[in-house]
């Protein structure tokens, strides 16, 4: 019998009134009319916007948990605070095929999914996992189906939860892998043994995974659970320590790159797979980089880094120049630029002719700026989180699902796609228009009892 259970869900359909008039459009004003203490070093601006999620944490203080947009300039565009939403982290960020954006969040101790629509900042549509403890990394794949990481207080898995049949439909427990990844291994983390922090589908029906704890990136077989290959080695530090956010690139010749934050080394790393090894090809280090835990490779060549305890994120050319900088406290987890595809694209670096280590040339924030573009950030005015004009996402980012046909989350026209890619245009379980009158009822007698009072 499959040890494979439902996740109990709480589906929340995000009601959203607004009020008519110039107001019913929410955003920011233009970010040249607010002052902006959150723009580093600009040398070359990029033609787009980015987003940036932000963790939450100011070493052992709770800090606000956001999702923030800025323009090509580094101005802040909009704001969108998810401790005003009742979430206490706030992880990964990824740009659906409808413009919205995908976020991981908690919230008492579980999972919260998030779609967020992409001028407003209001939510879309919100999915609350009671069984998933702390999922830092969640992607749509196959149309209908989210694949996630869950970490903490026992819960050691990656599992695929069906939209449309509404349950978990398969699940890889690290448990019932003791012979790879046993308990004695990944340190002193109790109840959070593996710390798996991020899961990518690279290919139809392989996902490639971070096991923090264990110090590896894995490409595991849905079909068949089996490790594909395996980059680093439990306590081999000087190859991965801690690492977050791994990317797959293919290489020109069909060769595995992967390029990771390897946080507790303080750098940026690519390893290219060669026969049965890997080769470290390109290393960015230095300038003040501290624990950086996202790195995407861009269509010009350039990485964009989320410097953890650094708190900022940063455009670098591949000889490790900074061409683009934001100040993103307190703790940046990830950060998408619009325009191109999720996670890294090409090329590797062995393609682009530029392999070896460099150092970023680059300096930390001072504690003043941090503080100041914090003060900022909680006290914007606006929450749109993409710039006017913006063309939508990525013009081709349609993959392959797991059986091989092409996946309906990478549609190109941001106009034909429903509008919420996690389905609240049809009725969830105990949705519909029974429940919208219900919630209504609800709210009138709120009012009433508000007046009265």
């Amino acid at each position: 019998m499959s040890r494979v259970a439902a996740l109990p869900l709480v589906f929340v359909l995000a009601l959203v009134v607004a009020p008519t008039g110039a107001a019913a459009v929410s955003g920011a004003p233009p970010a040249a009319h607010q002052e902006n203490p959150c723009v580093g070093t600009v040398t070359d601006s990029p033609d787009r916007g980015t987003v940036v999620s932000i963790q939450g944490a100011r070493g052992s203080d709770k800090t606000d948990a956001m999702l923030v947009g800025f323009d090509a300039a580094g101005g802040v565009l909009g704001v969108h605070n998810a401790d005003d939403n009742g979430r206490w982290w706030a992880y990964d960020v990824d740009r659906l095929s409808n413009g919205n954006f995908l976020v991981a969040t908690t919230q008492d101790q579980h999972t919260v999914v998030e779609e967020i629509e992409d001028e407003t900042g209001e939510h879309v549509a919100v999915h609350e996992f009671e069984g998933l403890h702390d999922t830092h990394d969640v992607d749509l794949i196959n149309g209908d189906e989210l694949v996630m990481n869950d970490m903490g207080d026992e819960h050691n898995r990656v599992v695929v939860y069906n939209l449309t049949r509404e349950e978990v439909v398969w699940e890889y427990r690290f448990d019932e892998h003791s012979d790879v990844f046993p308990r004695s291994g990944g340190g002193p983390y109790g109840e959070d043994w593996t710390h798996n922090n991020d899961v990518d589908r690279i290919e139809p029906g392989v996902f490639m995974v971070s096991v923090r704890n264990f110090d590896q990136v894995v490409a595991i077989n849905r079909s068949t659970k089996e490790l594909e290959w395996t980059l680093g080695e439990d306590d081999r530090s000087a190859v991965l320590d801690e690492q977050h956010n791994p990317d797959y690139i293919e290489t020109e010749d069909g060769r595995a790159a992967v390029l990771v934050a390897d946080s507790l080394n303080d750098r940026v790393v690519e390893y290219t797979r060669e026969d049965d090894g890997w080769t470290r090809t390109w290393v960015l280090r230095g300038g003040g980089l501290n624990e950086p835990r996202d790195a995407d490779r861009l269509p010009n060549g350039n990485t964009l880094v989320s410097d953890r305890r650094g708190d900022r994120v940063l455009e670098v050319t591949p000889e490790g120049e900074v061409v683009w900088e934001v100040y993103t406290p307190w703790q940046p987890y990830d950060a998408e630029r619009l325009g191109t595809p999720d996670e890294s694209s090409p090329p590797a670096m062995v393609d682009a002719g530029t392999t070896g280590t460099y150092e970023l040339d680059s300096s930390a924030a001072s504690t003043g700026d941090l503080e100041a573009c914090y003060d900022h950030l909680t006290g914007f005015d606006g929450s749109r989180l993409v710039p006017e004009g913006d063309p939508g996402p990525v013009t081709d980012q349609s993959t392959p699902d797991d059986a091989g046909t092409t996946d309906p989350s990478g549609t190109t026209d941001a106009t034909d796609t429903p509008d919420s890619a996690l389905g609240t245009s049809t009725d969830g379980p105990g949705f519909g228009v029974t429940t919208l009158v219900a919630a209504l009822v609800v709210l009138a007698v709120v009012l009433v009892r508000r007046r009265r009072a």
